[in-house]
């Protein structure tokens, strides 16, 4: 594997973990008797954009693996 797929493969690692971490905190703070509505659309907002740049690197990640596949195969 190429360097390129290491470091994406670490931060898609690094996102999930943020993204589990932000989904604990919306729960925590829907557990309270009353929850901050502020609050809760900032974190929802947060976990939205770590989700989409999940997608992206999972996306980047497949391109990065097929190209590869691809490259060896023309070897």
């Amino acid at each position: 594997m190429n360097h390129k797929v290491f470091s994406l493969e670490g931060r898609l690692t690094q996102l999930r973990t943020k993204h589990e971490a932000l989904k604990a905190r919306i729960a925590r703070e829907l557990k309270r008797p009353a929850p901050c509505t502020s609050t809760l659309q900032t974190l929802k907002r947060q976990r939205l954009r770590i989700k989409d740049d999940m997608v992206r690197c999972i996306a980047q990640l497949q391109g990065v693996r097929s190209s590869g596949r691809l490259q060896a195969r023309s070897i």
